[in-house]
């Protein structure tokens, strides 16, 4: 579930990966004045998408394999009311759907409802980082901008699933990600970069049945 809570977070570009981002986020950080500018005006963008619409590729990185494992699909998004679809389309067909407080998981063309209270935690989480929240996020990661994008590292190491979180703005429209990479303890990687993204415009009805 750890993948869930944070794969939304979220916009759009392609990308092409070629080493860990760690290296590549450490240049061109900025500082401590422009830093709270820069997260300011970050907020600000997010705040206005109302719908985000985009196909995504998923590379998982393990060190027990020399290649990674890739997967495609679509995801959809709507802010009021809050509802969110992730649906891998290869190597098989899978995902979920959260409607407001409701979660739904999706299997073989089937949705199936997925109670209980992690179903409203991750669709809270969900919101927070679609939203770009600062004041949530700060409560839990310590954030770095660099050029280009923000890095983040959890603030305590209890029950840690994720080392670091990279995220890269996509360069033609403020709006958007080019690409997000989650770095485990041990190394492991996920990064997720999006293509055909659509910010603003009506998504297709029965997006979310």
């Amino acid at each position: 579930m750890k993948i869930l809570l944070l794969v939304l977070v979220l916009f759009f570009t392609p990308f092409a990966w070629a080493e860990p981002a760690q290296k590549a986020a450490s240049a061109g950080e900025v500082s401590a004045a422009q830093k709270t500018d820069d997260l300011a005006q970050i907020a600000a963008r997010f705040s206005a998408v109302q719908t985000i619409h985009s196909r995504f590729t998923q590379e998982k990185h393990m060190t027990l394999l020399t290649e990674p494992v890739v997967s495609e699909g679509v995801f959809s998004f709507e802010k009021s009311p809050a509802r969110i679809r992730w649906e891998y389309e290869k190597p098989f067909k899978n995902g979920f759907i959260l409607d407001g407080a409701s979660a739904f998981r999706l299997e073989g063309g089937k949705k199936t409802p997925v109670k209980g209270v992690m179903a409203r935690n991750i669709a809270a989480q969900i919101l927070v980082w679609l939203s770009f929240d600062l004041q949530t996020l700060s409560k839990t990661y310590a954030i770095t901008v660099f050029e280009g994008g923000v890095r983040l590292k959890p603030l305590s190491d209890k029950n840690k699933m994720l080392e670091e979180i990279s995220v890269w703005f996509a360069t033609d429209n403020p709006q958007a990600l080019s690409k997000i990479q989650m770095t485990e303890p041990g190394g492991d990687y996920t990064v997720l970069s999006f293509t055909e993204t659509q910010i603003n415009k009506p998504l297709a009805e029965g997006t979310f049945k």
